[in-house]
C-alpha cells in the first residue's frame, strides 16, 4: 500500500539494521529456537493414567508395610537405647593380673645355685641359716614348696645348713673344775684342764680360753686354767749367774684366738674354667680381676695369671687372670654397672646385655651393703664376649 503523497508507509527501521522479512532474523544475532512440531497423534490426555495409579498404590502399600513392621518391632521399647557393637579384629588391651611364676625346686641345691635360680624366675630370697645334719651351705628346706605359683617379686624362704652350730662360751671363772666341765658338757663343748699357781682356792677355775661370751662351734675345746695348791713340786730351782737360787712357777701356755689372716698364697689356676679359678682364689683369700683375651681355648678358660702359684700376697689382694674369649670371632658386649644392685637386679641387667653372672660372697661391715653387689669384674663399660661370665662379689654382713 502507498499513500497519496507517494511516500512508503512501511515502519521505519533502526539505522544500520536490515530486516529479512522471510524469517524475521536479525543478522548477526543468535539463531532462534526451532519451531515446535505438532504431535502426530491425538492431543495428550490430561487425566492420570491407570498405570500411574497402580504404581502409586504399590508405593503406598510398601510404605504401610514398613510402618507396621517398625511398630511391631519397637512396641513397648520406647525407652530402649540402641547400642552399636564395634567388632575389633586386633588384640584387645585389657587389664591383666600380675604375672605369676612357679616356685622352682631348691632343696638340695648349693646356696649359690639356689639364689641364681630364684633370680632367673624373678623371685626374692630370704635366707635362714641353721645347723643341720646335711652338707654345709646346702638348701635343706624352702617355703613355699616347689610348683607353687607366686607373683613375680614374691619372697621365698630358704633354710640353709650353716655347718656345726655355734654356742656362746659361759663365764666359768670362780667355779670348780667339776662344775665348769659339767656346764660345758651340756653345751656340747669339750674341756681340758691345766693347773696354774694362784691365790684362789685349789681346784677353782681362774681363767678360760676362749673367753666368756665368745661363740664357738659345738665340739670345740675350751681350756680351763685351774688353781693348784702351792707345793715344792710346783716350783723349779733356777741357778742365776751369782749362784743364788730362785724359784719360778711354770704355767701351761694359754691358747690364743686365731687372728684375721694377713696374707694369702696364690693358687695355680691356669687352664681352669673361670668359675673354678675364681672359687679357688676366693678360698685362698685372693680376689680375681678378669680380663678377656683372644684365645683358641673354649670361652672362659684361664690363659694366664698375673701372679705365679705360691706367691704370697696381702689378704684379699686383687690378682688379674686372663680369660679366653673363645675361638672364632664373637660379638662383644658392653658390661653394665651392677654395683649396688641386688642379685636379681644384677642378673637381669647382665642377661639383658647377653652376659652371664657368677658370684662370690665378700664380708662387709655395713648392713646397707649386705645382699648387694659391692664389686664386679670386668668393670662397668668394659668389653666382654657375648655369653661371657661376669664375676660379682655379693656383700655378706659380718658383725
Amino acid at each position: 500500500m502507498s499513500s497519496d503523497n507517494g511516500h512508503d508507509d512501511s515502519w521505519p527501521t533502526p539505522e544500520g539494521t536490515t530486516l529479512v522479512t522471510q524469517r524475521d532474523t536479525v543478522v548477526g544475532a543468535a539463531a532462534p529456537p526451532p519451531e515446535a512440531m505438532p504431535p502426530a497423534g491425538p492431543p495428550p490426555d490430561r487425566r492420570v493414567g491407570a498405570d500411574m495409579l497402580l504404581a502409586l498404590g504399590a508405593i503406598a502399600l510398601v510404605g504401610l508395610g514398613a510402618a507396621l513392621a517398625w511398630l511391631l518391632t519397637h512396641r513397648g521399647s520406647s525407652d530402649r537405647q540402641v547400642t552399636t557393637v564395634v567388632v575389633h579384629s586386633g588384640p584387645v588391651n585389657t587389664p591383666t593380673a600380675a604375672a605369676k611364676v612357679a616356685v622352682p625346686r631348691l632343696v638340695g641345691l648349693k646356696e649359690q645355685q639356689a639364689l641364681l635360680r630364684l633370680a632367673q624366675v624373678g623371685l626374692r630370697p630370704k635366707e635362714v641359716f641353721r645347723p643341720t645334719k646335711q652338707a654345709k651351705d646346702v638348701v635343706v628346706a624352702q617355703k613355699p614348696q616347689e610348683a607353687r605359683n607366686l607373683p613375680k617379686g614374691s619372697q621365698v624362704t630358704l633354710v640353709i645348713d650353716s655347718g656345726a652350730p655355734r654356742v656362746a662360751v659361759p663365764d666359768l671363772t670362780g667355779e670348780s673344775f667339776a662344775q665348769a666341765q659339767a656346764a660345758l658338757d651340756k653345751l656340747g663343748l669339750d674341756s681340758t684342764r691345766t693347773e696354774v699357781t694362784s691365790t684362789e682356792p685349789a681346784g677353782t677355775v681362774v681363767d678360760q680360753a676362749p673367753k666368756a661370751a665368745a661363740k664357738v662351734a659345738k665340739g670345740s675345746l675350751v681350756t680351763l686354767s685351774v688353781a693348784k695348791s702351792s707345793s715344792p713340786a710346783a716350783t723349779q730351782p733356777t741357778t742365776t749367774a751369782t749362784g743364788a737360787t730362785a724359784t719360778t712357777s711354770t704355767a701351761a701356755p694359754q691358747p690364743q684366738p686365731q687372728p684375721q689372716p694377713q696374707s694369702a698364697t696364690m693358687p695355680d689356676v691356669s687352664g681352669q674354667t673361670e668359675s673354678a679359678a675364681v672359687q679357688a682364689m676366693g678360698q685362698a683369700g685372693i680376689l680375681a680381676s678378669l680380663v678377656f683375651v683372644p684365645g683358641q681355648d673354649s670361652l672362659g678358660t684361664v690363659e694366664a695369671q698375673a701372679k705365679s702359684a705360691g706367691t704370697t700376697l696381702p689378704y684379699h689382694a686383687h690378682v688379674q687372670i686372663n680369660v679366653s674369649s673363645g675361638p672364632g670371632d664373637k660379638p662383644t658386649e658392653q658390661v653394665p654397672d651392677v654395683v649396688g644392685r641386688t642379685l636379681p637386679d644384677a642378673l637381669s641387667a647382665l642377661q639383658g646385655a647377653h652376659l652371664r653372672l657368677i658370684f662370690l660372697k665378700l664380708p662387709v661391715t655395713s648392713r646397707a651393703q649386705a645382699g648387694k653387689v659391692v664389686q664386679q669384674t670386668p668393670g662397668a663399660g668394659a668389653s666382654a664376649p657375648q655369653n661371657a661370665q661376669v664375676l660379682v662379689y655379693l656383700g655378706a654382713y659380718k658383725s
